[in-house]
């Protein structure tokens, strides 16, 4: 039986892993996806230490980390999680694990448009990771639904190999950090719409052709051979609602300042706790996931977990 397995392969799982190495637990990451959301980032550019740096790569960075720690990575799928007498048993379709404690970190998953043609289309014009396949958008008319960071880190993506990109935003203006909205606003294959929702996807049965959109009470029809839905998630928690967690009002994990939910011996950390703690952003998921690793190692051992400096280690008083 492990000491700890933690529930989600992102920054944020990575993180608790790296901490659970240091803290001498025994304990597993397990996740369908290493890296997470963070593969679908094109650069970022508020992480400290680097002023610029391509999400896969510091995924590689984190997991060799992780590795170099003493880390064990599963790349599996988990489909269930059961209470047991002294512990869990975690579930995936290969194979079944014991753990002491759990620290959940499964993030969101991306928010839908829930419209007609967007089911039909995924896969043949929508998609939900703009920087992914270049191909998909090399010469076209692409559409951003999504006014945020995301939309725009999309934009600046595309707009190298596309023809045109229109960017979509339901309010009245790009809720973007500034540096996102500099590098697009100049650009002359960027025109953005404001008060503007889409409506429905058309196409010719094999790909996307239109997008209606609903344009301050207008109805207008835009010309776009790729959509990137870029809108944010939701929290990924149907994977651990049968366990009877509380939920916030908004659906995340409720956790306390020591990332403890509300059932004894389950900790939760990163976008899935969302509400107040969480900014969805890399900062915030490795903190908040070396918070629920330092929080599992006392519950297991009853004393605080020691600071990690360097090679040193220095227990607190």
């Amino acid at each position: 039986m492990y000491d700890l397995i933690i529930i989600g392969s992102g920054p944020s799982g990575l993180t608790a892993g790296v901490f659970a190495a240091c803290y001498k637990l025994n304990h597993l990451i397990i996740g369908k996806q290493i890296g997470g959301q963070l593969n679908l980032a094109t650069n970022i550019l508020n992480y400290p230490g680097f002023s610029e740096i391509p999400g896969p790569k510091l995924v590689e960075l984190i997991v060799a980390q992780t590795k170099t720690r003493g880390s064990e990575i599963v790349t599996e799928e988990v489909i269930a999680i059961k209470k047991i007498t002294d512990g869990f048993n975690v579930i995936t379709k290969n194979s079944t694990f014991q753990t002491k404690v759990l620290i959940l970190a499964t993030g969101t998953e991306r928010r839908k448009l829930n419209v007609p043609g967007e089911v039909k289309y995924t896969g043949r014009g929508v998609y939900y990771c703009a920087n992914c396949e270049p191909f998909l958008y090399e010469g076209k008319e692409v559409v951003i639904a999504g006014g945020g960071n995301a939309g725009l880190q999309a934009a600046v993506s595309v707009i190298d190999k596309a023809k045109n990109v229109t960017l979509l935003e339901v309010g009245e203006q790009l809720r973007a950090e500034g540096v996102w909205i500099d590098k697009i606003k100049n650009n002359p294959k960027v025109v953005i719409l404001t008060k503007s929702k889409i409506v429905s996807i058309d196409g010719d049965e094999q790909w996307v052709r239109n997008i209606v959109i609903n344009q301050n009470g207008e109805q207008k029809t835009l010309t776009a051979h790729a959509l990137f839905v870029e809108i944010g998630g939701v929290p990924g928690t149907a994977l651990v609602t049968p366990l009877g967690l509380e939920l916030t009002q908004k659906g995340f994990i409720a956790v306390d300042h020591t990332m403890q939910t509300s059932i004894p011996a389950v900790f939760a950390a990163g976008d899935i706790v969302g509400d107040g703690l969480s900014l969805e952003q890399l900062s915030t998921a490795v903190g908040l996931g070396a918070r629920a690793a330092a929080s599992a190692f006392f519950y297991l051992k009853r004393t605080n977990a020691p600071i990690v400096w360097g090679k040193a280690e220095i227990r607190r008083v």
